[in-house]
């Protein structure tokens, strides 16, 4: 098991090679920062929670909802849409009724 400072300098060597280092050469990013930001993004763009938490290592998907749960508004909006339209009365169409089940 590499050590807090092994690990320290491979990840500041990667961040070199990467070419996020700032003037000084110290990495703009941590670990931790990183981490979030895949979270973050990943959500951002529709990937499920479930597989985000999954990727993170969380033990339960409760460690995630509670951490990047405010990520996914748009769940709400989906979930909204859903329910409005499963309770809309049906439609009809060409004369003969359209049902939503």
């Amino acid at each position: 098991m590499p050590t807090a400072s092994t690990f320290g300098y491979h990840f500041k060597k990667a961040c070199v090679a990467a070419g996020v280092v700032d003037m000084d050469g110290k990495a703009k990013y941590t670990p931790g920062s990183l981490r979030h930001f895949f979270a973050s993004t990943a959500l951002a763009n529709g990937v499920p929670i479930r597989e985000v938490s999954r990727w993170l290592g969380h033990k339960s998907i409760k460690t995630t909802v509670d951490i990047y749960g405010h990520l996914v508004p748009e769940a709400w909006g989906r979930c909204r849409d859903v329910m409005q339209s499963a309770m809309r009365p049906a439609v009809e169409e060409s004369g003969e009724s359209v049902s939503a089940a």
